[in-house]
């Protein structure tokens, strides 16, 4: 999860990223899209994101999944073509989330979206199970709601998705810890109601070790149940005619995803899918997030990556596509018109920052103005530090920043930090004061400087 950070240290500093991303300077550059090829790669979002939710609607598709700590929190991402992707809104801003820890690997977990009874919804996960809704995934999202459980339901736990049966009749796929794995329906409130199925028996073996993210698809009369093993990997399949707590009237299928036989593969662990969906020519697709393996490579840091599958059914089992380094083909669905790249530059002249910034807690959101000084953003720390973050989200790219600071000590810094997923620092890249103005980097614990 590398994360590209604009961070003043020590100081009230003005900053703009002129050109962070050269390649996309220029709108209406046809280059800047993608050639209509017939084939992907994956992963289809490089980056950190984590247990991926799925809905299409019409000729849309939205996804939804953990944001962590990093806020305003839950982007929704939205795509026609479900190879590229680019974020619309969020659903959690900081300035309604005083409910939320924000520290790392803390924040929200989840998002979960859905669209149910005419509105579109999001449940999460932060200190209990809550939703926002809206009436378009544009936004504006309500007020985030907790929902209340009793006895019978017990603790709603974390992972949890939404699935809606044919009927229009949306259910809760409850997890908690490794051995509950419930069902229960929901009201037009949103709500819990109805009595909870208890399917505590999936996992009382640790058969699939915590059994956690399941989401829920249904097919020829078949209820499909589909829980991840942990965050490592494992993805798992049982099927039912009926939504009972009686096992005897499910079966278990075993692995989803058919056995990796590319060497060299780096995504060989695919999980936390989203529910399958179908498209209008019959074919069969997923999301799911994987942790790149490579001899020596920090795994923390790259993140859960999530990558695209089709999935193949023979008679009523399904299979995922195992990883491949391969194109595949694409999903036969309009071209979505979105850069292949989604890092984006910004010239910081407008009146609100773009979608795809971050703040890595909930202070460093009040710290910044685009308002100072027309076409900068300025950070004004309230402590010892203010920053705006954006996460990788592409394959390769460079970054192009212009600093104003006026340095007058060693405790003064401003410029470009780069980090991993637990925030060690991996390039800093500032101008500060040592014996004069300097332009600094440090990079693998050396540290060379230039006078400016």
């Amino acid at each position: 999860m590398r994360q590209f950070i604009l961070r003043g240290f020590g100081l009230a500093c003005l900053l703009m990223a002129g050109s962070m991303l050269r390649a996309q300077q220029g709108a209406e550059d046809s280059s800047l899209f993608y050639s209509r090829v017939m084939t992907y790669a994956n992963p289809v979002l490089p980056g950190d994101h984590p247990d991926p939710t799925l809905i299409r609607v019409g000729k849309d598709f939205y996804h939804c999944g953990s944001s962590f700590h990093f806020n305003p929190y839950l982007p929704v991402y939205h795509s026609t073509d479900l190879v590229h992707w680019e974020v619309i809104s969020r659903v959690v801003p900081s300035s309604r989330a005083s409910f939320v820890t924000d520290r790392p690997s803390a924040g929200i977990w989840q998002g979960a979206i859905t669209y149910f009874y005419g509105s579109y919804w999001v449940y999460f996960s932060a200190g209990g199970q809550w939703f926002s809704k809206a009436s378009s995934p544009y936004g504006p999202w309500s007020e985030a709601v907790k929902v209340k459980t009793n006895s019978a339901t017990g603790n709603l736990g974390y992972d949890n998705s939404i699935f809606v049966d044919d009927n229009g009749k949306p259910y809760m796929v409850i997890k908690n810890m490794q051995k509950v794995n419930r069902l229960q329906a929901l009201g037009q409130d949103g709500r819990l109601t109805d009595t909870v199925i208890n399917l505590d028996w999936i996992n009382a073996g640790l058969q699939y070790s915590w059994a956690e993210g399941p989401v829920m698809c249904k097919r020829n009369g078949y209820y499909y149940y589909f829980p991840a093993g942990d965050v490592s990997g494992g993805q798992y399949v049982l099927r039912t005619r009926e939504l009972t707590s009686d096992s005897t009237k499910w079966e278990r299928l075993g692995d989803f995803f058919k056995p990796v036989t590319d060497s060299k593969v780096g995504f060989r662990r695919p999980n936390h899918i989203a529910a399958p969906l179908e498209l209008a020519d019959g074919t069969w697709w997923t999301i799911g997030q994987s942790y790149e393996k490579y001899p020596d490579d920090d795994w923390s840091g790259t993140g859960r990556q999530t990558s695209l599958f089709p999935v193949v059914w023979e008679g009523d089992r399904p299979w995922g596509m195992a990883p491949v380094t391969t194109p595949i083909g694409l999903p036969r669905l309009s071209n979505s018109r979105i850069s292949w790249r989604s890092v984006q530059g910004d010239e910081f002249d407008s009146d609100s920052l773009g979608l795809w910034w971050h703040f890595l807690n909930r202070i460093a959101a009040q710290e910044y103005s685009l308002s100072a000084r027309k076409g900068w953003i300025r950070l004004t720390p309230s402590g010892d530090r203010a920053h705006v973050v954006q996460k990788e989200t592409d394959h390769y790219y460079a970054a192009v920043t212009r600093v104003e600071a006026d340095a007058v000590d060693t405790a003064d810094k401003a410029g470009i930090l780069l980090t991993n997923g637990n925030q060690h620092e991996i390039v800093r890249l500032y101008t500060g004061f040592d014996d004069g103005k300097k332009i600094i980097l440090k990079i693998d614990g050396q540290e060379r400087s230039v006078a400016e």
